[in-house]
Order: C-alpha cells, then structure tokens, then sequence
C-alpha cells in the first residue's frame, strides 16, 4: 500500500477490524469461563513501511501477544480470515 493509498477510511476500518479480534477473544474468554475484563496494548506500524502489527491482550493473570501482518488484518480472502480466526483461538487458549 503507497503512502497515498493511507486513508481515513483505512485506518477505520483496520480499527474496526482490531476492535473485532479484542471483542472475540473477550467473547471466548466469558465462554470459557474466564469473567475477567480483558485488557489490551498495541504497537501498530502504521507509518510507510506496514508490517507486523502486535496486539497485547491481559486478562488478570495471563497475557497473549496476536501478531499479524497489516495486509492479513484488512485482507478479505478465506487465507487471512484463516489466519485472523487462527490468532483469535490461539489467545481464546492462551487467555482462558
């Protein structure tokens, strides 16, 4: 993605979308029992270079790291969603 391609709308909906990983794995987390409130840090590449990007997810005794690449986050095809719904159970696992 070129440094003009970076819009408003993009960076909206990669929020969006990281909104949806937290709101899923604090929605496993309940489901497994966990009734902490999950807490989260990010270190997100957003500047020319887009890469990895890293979201910290706390519950009260343990931690999980999901890292994923940007184009996996806001990519549409059945490989990245697979790759976004795999990063989601394994913080499901490590978290409950």
């Amino acid at each position: 993605m070129d440094k003009d391609q970076f819009t408003t709308e993009v960076a909206l909906e990669f929020h969006r979308r990281v909104a949806a990983i937290i709101a899923a794995v604090q929605a496993g987390m309940w489901s497994h029992g966990v009734h902490d409130l999950l807490g989260y840090a990010t270190d997100f590449a957003v500047g020319e270079a887009r890469g990895r990007q890293t979201l910290v997810l706390k519950s009260r005794s343990r931690s999980s790291y999901v890292r994923l690449q940007w184009e996996t986050i806001l990519g549409d095809g059945p490989a990245a969603r697979q790759l976004v719904d795999d990063a989601i159970q394994s913080a499901i696992n490590e978290l409950a």
